[in-house]
């Protein structure tokens, strides 16, 4: 899918707003679950005073404006060995940022696409600033984000191939997308509509 087509789509699709049963804690349970020691979670749903409250969440799509050129060349000179692809550094140049069904409060949904200013290494992303070079080289970088930190999309910089790596281990035997076109389409196919 290109890029416009991709923007089409998503004008195509109309805000969703679901209602959705929240619990509310009182704020002593709330003081002392983040004190010193935490508290048991059956301690803290059986505090009293808790009680459900029903709310409206809305749902959309958010594209991000595009990168600045300062933002894009930033990132290629911490990362000078291996440049950017030309249809990658054309999409974020248009789209810095892309979020199918996201939050409208928090602008983010389950999984997106990162803006350019939040790329990082994929193994620092998926195993901490400390993780041992062995893990993962260099040359594979994290574009996305995960609400449950589980998985990300991947850029093999070398070969120009994405990945859906998971934390639980890195493959790179099955790509997601060849190149931007291939990935706007899994992105788009791999949305997750909000559901009440």
């Amino acid at each position: 899918m290109e890029i416009d087509e991709l923007i089409r789509r998503v004008a195509g699709e109309a805000e969703r707003a679901i209602v959705r049963t929240v619990w509310i804690a009182p704020a002593a349970a709330l003081a002392k679950a983040g004190g010193p020691g935490g508290q048991l979670l059956t301690e803290f749903l059986a505090a009293p005073g808790r009680r459900s409250e029903q709310r409206e969440v809305r749902y959309r799509h958010i594209l991000g404006s595009g990168a600045s050129q300062q933002a894009i060349e930033t990132w290629q000179r911490t990362h000078p060995a291996h440049p950017l692809p030309a249809d990658l550094r054309q999409l974020v140049t248009r789209i810095n940022g892309i979020h199918l069904w996201a939050n409208a409060d928090t602008g983010r949904s389950y999984q997106g696409l990162t803006p350019v200013e939040e790329w990082e290494l994929a193994r620092m992303k998926m195993y901490g600033s400390t993780a041992d070079s062995g893990l993962l080289d260099d040359r594979y970088v994290a574009l996305s984000y995960h609400q449950d930190e589980s998985c990300y999309v991947v850029l093999d910089l070398l070969s120009g191939k994405y990945f859906l790596m998971d934390t639980a281990g890195a493959d790179v035997s099955a790509p997601i997308a060849d190149n931007v076109d291939e990935l706007l389409d899994w992105l788009w196919r791999h949305r997750l509509e909000p559901k009440s």
